[in-house]
């Protein structure tokens, strides 16, 4: 049935485009002999006619603009999508706000869709992923909020990890993302390495100097407050250092190779000499403080535990990101991932 009533409409818009041009002529034919009748009319014998006939006359324009109007309206976006069953209103905001693509795709759908309209109102609303909000929320079945979906499409959720795959924008600097959708070559190497003194780090470990300054400045304070030393556990790998980690570490624990923040020379793993071992360290004075201070020297916690489902990785307390104080201080204050961060405030601009 479905079917037949869009045959039905495509036939009709069919036969409007043919006879549109006849209209405008016919309209035009219509204002010449209004023009006529008003000049024949208007002689001093006939001039009482000329104000009923001149009526008449605009009478019959203005039912035959509207007439055109009304037709005219029906194959309007605004008129399908009210159609659909969209108040009226929310069908002038719909086209108002997103491309005439996507309101098509909205109309293709053939239903009212219930978060359309709200969100809309989403403060990490982007107008280029409308559609698939749509979509996930259709297949979604664990009713996931409104705030949810709209992040795990922001960051590529909803699309296959390996088909949508691109090379890392390394221009951005310390704010370059690097994930299962955001991939280093395995020759990337950092240009800025610095040492960890051997007296905060285990091992050998170099980051980047920003990273290894802004490291040293947030142990000092976290000492002074604490009374506990945080150390580096793990900093900069390189592709094939972490070829090997990965093989080493149970899935969800490490990222593939050209996938992780490692190799960048942007990311550290911490724990402290009073708790070497991460789940205590986790549970620790000095952890805590970190997790709740890092952002005020430039460090966000990269994964977070509430928001695991966002970025596919297992919750890491000890695994922070250098972005810069800015960046970070916006990152702790909306509470959202760095993967959010790049999708909304970089990436859609």
């Amino acid at each position: 049935m479905r079917q037949k009533l869009d045959d039905i409409r495509q036939w009709l818009s069919r036969q409007w485009s043919a006879l549109k041009p006849w209209a405008l002529r016919l309209l035009k034919l219509l204002g010449e002999w209004i023009a006529r009748v008003w000049k024949v009319y208007t002689v001093r014998d006939n001039r009482w006619l000329a104000v009923p006939c001149t009526a008449a006359a605009l009478f019959v324009l203005l039912v035959l603009v509207k007439s055109y109007q009304g037709i005219a309206y029906n194959y309007t976006n605004e008129c399908k999508i009210y159609k659909l069953g969209y108040p009226i209103e929310d069908a002038r905001t719909l086209v108002a706000t997103l491309s005439e693509a996507q309101e098509d795709t909205l109309i293709a759908h053939q239903e009212h869709d219930t978060i359309a309209i709200p969100v809309l109102g989403m403060r990490y609303f982007i107008a280029d992923n409308f559609d698939r909000y749509l979509a996930l929320h259709k297949a979604d079945k664990t009713s996931a909020p409104l705030d949810v979906i709209i992040a795990l499409v922001n960051v590529g959720y909803d699309r296959d990890r390996e088909s949508s795959a691109v090379p890392c924008d390394t221009s951005k600097g310390q704010l370059m993302l690097v994930n299962g959708r955001h991939y280093l070559d395995e020759n990337y190497k950092p240009e800025n390495l610095a040492k960890f003194s051997m007296d905060y780090c285990y091992e050998n470990q170099r980051a980047q100097s920003v990273v290894v300054d802004a490291f040293m400045e947030m142990q000092q304070a976290c000492k002074e407050q604490t009374n506990a030393q945080l150390m580096v556990n793990s900093a900069y790998r390189s592709y094939k250092d972490q070829i090997g980690t990965y093989k080493r570490n149970p899935k969800g624990y490490a990222a593939r190779a050209g996938s992780s923040e490692h190799q960048t020379g942007f990311a550290i793993d911490v724990t402290s000499r009073e708790h070497p071992m991460r789940w205590p360290f986790d549970k620790s004075e000095e952890g805590i403080w970190m997790r709740e201070h890092c952002h005020e020297y430039g460090f966000i916690l990269r994964y977070p535990k509430k928001q695991s489902q966002i970025f596919g990785f297992a919750y890491e307390p000890w695994h922070l990101r250098y972005v810069g104080k800015e960046v970070a201080k916006r990152i702790h204050d909306e509470d959202i991932t760095f993967d959010e961060y790049y999708a909304y405030y970089l990436d859609r601009n």
